[in-house]
């Protein structure tokens, strides 16, 4: 009877889905349909409310390692976890009442430090203490709900926004963050398995695939810190910068942008297309990656999101963003799937962690400064038309630089 219990770890994965649907969609996919009305009570550019986001992923940058270090010592996981969700929501919530867009800026700190102890880095620790067997499609189930998060708050807060008005859209918003998150940390997130007298999934038949695995643990036969001084590691790390850029450039500016032109339910349309498609691109990204190697699923993801670009050169018709949202939904994967694979096909398994800290800080740069960049080039030029080019071909330079990169480390394996 105990053999067929559903193993605990997929109860895990279950809170963790919902916990990326609820924290992650704040501060990235659906962080920008609040732009236009606080822009235009507050006067303001769209490139100044673009900022409010650079701070929140920005503090990525800077409160990752700490965000580690602290959910890595003993017994202050869930306590680490809740003072998270604390800060995210009630920052969060206080935009409500922001009076001007400088107390926007303030409060984006607190909320960029409760987006990354609530997000990636928490739900990755849990998956990885809980599956060895199985792992990646644990990941890919626990990000997947960054895409389910999306389709329904993109609904539920343009319908908020719209009856409601934008400051009780992030109060509610904010309300929904604690009274989904506290439950699940306290009652369903166990940091270990051995903690309910259970084992990771797979643990027991680490021993019997030793052999096999071994051919899993190659990477450059070089000592980090020669590793980092070569140039396939600084191509790495600009091929990540541009992920992010491309990733968030799009997610920040294309809702603002497409209710400009279509109205907030062709827009809430395309959020969610885009949101739900991605659910699956990631699954298809993995498979892409399992079946022909990192270097091809390279290509395929960062020439998808060149094509959601440059159909967005042509955004008049409505047709052309629905195409966008298909493509841009399967290419942005790129930003969530490849970045761990393409720094494991590089390194071993013991220079991995320190080699993807670095990769990840470049990934949160380049998402930091993505919707910026947009922002400034469509008021600079007049035109979103200049930003759409400059992103179709960062995104296209992509694969320059990764496949480039992993060609020079090949040479030192």
């Amino acid at each position: 009877m105990k053999e067929n219990k559903l193993f605990y770890g997929w109860w895990v994965v279950l809170g963790a889905i919902i916990m990326l649907a609820v924290m992650g969609p704040a501060s990235v996919a659906v962080a920008n349909l609040f732009q236009p009305y606080v822009v235009e009570e507050f006067g303001i550019a769209n490139s100044a409310f673009a900022i409010v986001n650079s701070i929140v992923l920005g503090m990525g940058i800077f409160v990752s390692p700490f965000v580690s270090q602290q959910f890595a010592k003993k017994g202050n996981f869930k306590r680490f976890y809740l003072i998270g969700v604390l800060a995210y929501a009630i920052s969060y919530g206080l935009y409500a009442f922001a009076p001007n867009i400088y107390v926007f800026y303030l409060l984006s700190i607190g909320v960029g430090f409760g987006y990354t102890a609530t997000t990636i880095i928490p739900v990755s620790m849990l998956v990885n203490n809980w599956f060895v067997k199985s792992r990646g499609t644990a990941l890919s189930l626990s990000f997947a709900g960054l895409g389910l998060g999306g389709i329904i708050f993109s609904q539920l807060l343009t319908w908020l926004i719209g009856d409601m008005g934008w400051r009780m859209a992030y109060l509610v918003y904010a309300i929904i963050m604690l009274v989904v998150g506290i439950p699940i940390v306290m009652m369903l997130f166990v940091e270990h398995p051995e903690a309910k007298g259970l084992h990771a999934l797979g643990a027991a038949e680490v021993d019997d695939t030793a052999d096999h695995q071994e051919e899993d643990q190659t990477g450059v036969k070089l000592p980090t810190k020669a590793a980092f001084k070569k140039p396939f590691f600084i191509m790495l790390l600009i091929g990540t910068v541009f992920i992010g850029i491309s990733n968030n450039g799009g997610l920040g500016q294309f809702p603002p942008y497409v209710q400009q032109l279509h109205g907030a339910g062709k827009m809430a349309q395309m959020v969610s297309i885009y949101s739900g498609v991605g659910i699956l691109g990631k699954l298809v990204l993995g498979v892409v990656n399992d079946k022909f190697g990192v270097r091809i699923a390279t290509l395929y993801a960062s020439l998808l999101c060149a094509l959601a670009y440059f159909l967005m050169l042509f955004s008049g018709n409505y047709t052309f963003v629905f195409l966008m949202a298909i493509f841009f939904g399967l290419g942005n994967a790129i930003g969530t799937v490849l970045p761990p694979l393409m720094t494991s096909s590089i390194f071993k398994a013991d220079d991995y962690p320190k080699a993807y800290g670095i990769v990840q800080s470049a990934l949160m740069l380049g998402m930091t400064s993505g919707s910026l960049l947009a922002a400034t080039l469509a008021d600079v030029s007049g035109t979103y038309q200049t930003a759409w080019i400059f992103l179709a071909v960062l995104s296209a330079l992509i694969a320059v630089f990764w496949i480039a990169a992993h060609k020079q480390a090949h040479k030192y394996i």
